[in-house]
């Protein structure tokens, strides 16, 4: 494996990390929020920070799981065509994949850009910056659009090579 194909992976790696390293952040303030109801008060602003936390969780390790080839796959439409049909139409679909996501990454930075500038937050008993986290949408979509475009052409080279 070359080096940039290591320093992909090592990426991809640690963004999959950080997505789950903020589901157990998650874990424990809706714990500590639903054990506070019950006993000193709700924690202030969890139920915006877990919404806001979400984004992370969900947008950071979508590279990664494309690069396992982990996303909901169906192949028993496929199972039974020739290597080349499969691997067409996998390059075929991972083209569309970038195709699509790529548009909701464009359209993602714009709603950051717009957040950015307006400093957009949520109001609770305490105000909750929503802006930094709009910037993670972008970037986990065009991270997956650049594994789908590599994906894309391993596909084709190997169908085709």
């Amino acid at each position: 494996m070359n080096r940039a194909n290591r320093m992909l992976e090592a990426l991809a790696e640690w963004l999959a990390l950080a997505g789950g390293l903020v589901v157990v952040v998650l874990m424990v303030m809706v714990s500590v929020d639903a054990l506070g109801r019950k006993t000193l008060g709700a924690l202030p602003g969890a139920l915006e920070f877990s919404e806001a936390l979400m984004i992370p969780a969900v947008f950071l390790p979508l590279m990664f799981v494309q690069m396992k080839r982990e996303h909901v796959f169906v192949s028993v439409a496929t199972l039974g065509l020739p290597l080349r049909a499969q691997t067409l139409l996998d390059g075929l679909a991972a083209v569309i994949g970038a195709m699509i996501f790529g548009l909701l990454t464009w359209l993602a930075l714009m709603k950051a850009v717009d957040a950015f500038g307006v400093r957009e937050y949520r109001v609770a008993v305490i105000a909750v910056p929503i802006w930094p986290f709009r910037w993670i949408i972008p970037l986990g979509t065009a991270l997956l659009v650049f594994q789908l475009v590599l994906t894309a052409i391993h596909e084709f080279s190997r169908g085709f090579g």
